[in-house]
């Protein structure tokens, strides 16, 4: 069975196939989530349909390399506080506030940290203010924010959802296969680069000082843009570390094996997806010095942009048109480099006879060409010789 062998080989850990399919979850040595599956005709036709393993992330819209979307916008919370909280502008947590203050959703579905240990990640269902603000910020750790689904949802009640772009591609898919989850009325998402391992989380504290079992609070950005990753232990010594640094050097360098292929770190299966809205220095390239938080956000479906439009309205958020979409390029290079280099990288792993997704073959072929020969060809070597080395 081809679907499930491949989403054994590279499980993202979701939940769903524990709160569906009743599976039991364990962790492998790096920390990462998976799920005993059996491998039988109703496990495999629930991996084809819901999985984001198995999506060939097909979509007939999602010519463009930031796929589909209506409108993009620069924009971020109009509460100071929370825009300096926030990782970036602080949009995802304004609208999560106006969802819940204008009755459209009951609850937010969202991860926070783990308050026994911060480097960890729980599920909550946030019901008031309080709650979401104790969300805003990134969390570059494990989460499987599925495993308990079914359970935290109400019958009677609507919800919204905040997720990695796997994990909202999961739901979306889990919507058409399941009508009793389209009470999760708003499907939201931030761009991603991976998911780090606990082995980097456990770098991250060892390198900044602070012992891990002392660690009381551990915030990966905020407090600034980009912000500092900061660390503080039970006798509230702190510990600092530039983002640049802590991402680049330790978190990023050891993240899910997945991630590493995935086709969709912008969320493209959500109503709304929220990146970095980083500002250009003189020389037309990213400046990473600090500023005021400020999102790039696409409104992917109607839903989202009716949604965002209240959201300013109701003066929850800040919102202008994003004037030069091809900025991004340069703005979120990351982002368009994977996926303009993902033809490269599935040629390696078929060639050393590495599993790979079954994305759709015209859309590797058409972001290929927005990438210089030169360029295709690195990564294809180096995603080889990765392989080759075990790294990968």
């Amino acid at each position: 069975m081809k679907t499930f062998d491949l989403c054994k080989e590279y499980c993202i850990g979701c939940g769903l196939c524990k709160s569906e399919l009743h599976a039991d979850m364990k962790k492998n040595a790096k920390g990462f989530w998976f799920p005993n599956l059996q491998n039988n005709e109703k496990t495999e036709r629930f991996l084809e349909h819901v999985c984001p393993i198995a999506d060939n992330c097909l979509n007939e819209q999602n010519i463009d390399i930031w796929g589909p979307y209506i409108h993009a916008y620069a924009g971020y919370s109009t509460d100071v506080s929370i825009r300096k909280k926030a990782s970036s502008g602080g949009v995802l947590t304004g609208i999560a506030l106006y969802l819940l203050e204008s009755g459209k959703v009951d609850g937010i579905i969202q991860v926070t940290a783990d308050k026994e240990n911060p480097v960890e990640t729980v599920v909550q269902v946030s019901t008031t203010a309080e709650q979401v603000l104790a969300c805003c910020g990134s969390r570059y750790s494990i989460s499987s924010p599925w495993l308990h689904l079914s359970e935290c949802m109400e019958p009677g009640k609507t919800y919204a959802a905040i997720g990695k772009p796997c994990d909202i591609r999961a739901v979306r898919r889990l919507q058409a296969y399941n009508d009793s989850y389209q009470p999760i009325k708003y499907l939201l998402s931030f761009f991603c680069a991976g998911l780090p391992s606990k082995d980097a989380n456990a770098k991250l504290l060892a390198t900044l000082g602070c012992k891990e079992k002392a660690c009381k609070s551990l915030t990966y950005r905020g407090n600034g843009w980009p912000g500092t990753v900061t660390a503080i232990d039970e006798e509230k010594n702190t510990y600092q570390m530039e983002y640049s640094q802590a991402w680049g050097g330790i978190l990023g360098r050891d993240i899910h094996p997945y991630c590493r292929i995935c086709f969709d770190g912008i969320g493209e299966c959500a109503d709304i997806a929220c990146g970095d809205g980083w500002y250009m220095d003189v020389q037309g390239n990213p400046d990473f010095t600090e500023h005021p938080g400020r999102n790039v956000i696409f409104s992917r479906t109607q839903i989202g942009e009716e949604l965002l439009r209240e959201a300013k309205e109701n003066e929850k958020i800040s919102l202008s048109d994003w004037e030069n979409i091809g900025a991004l390029r340069k703005i979120q290079n990351y982002q368009y480099t994977r996926k303009a280099t993902m033809r490269a990288k599935k040629l390696a792993y078929r060639i050393l006879l590495r599993k790979f997704p079954e994305y759709d073959k015209s859309l590797l072929k058409n972001y290929a060409t927005m990438v210089p020969v030169k360029k295709r060809m690195k990564i294809f070597l180096g995603t080889a010789k990765r392989i080759v080395q075990k790294r990968i």
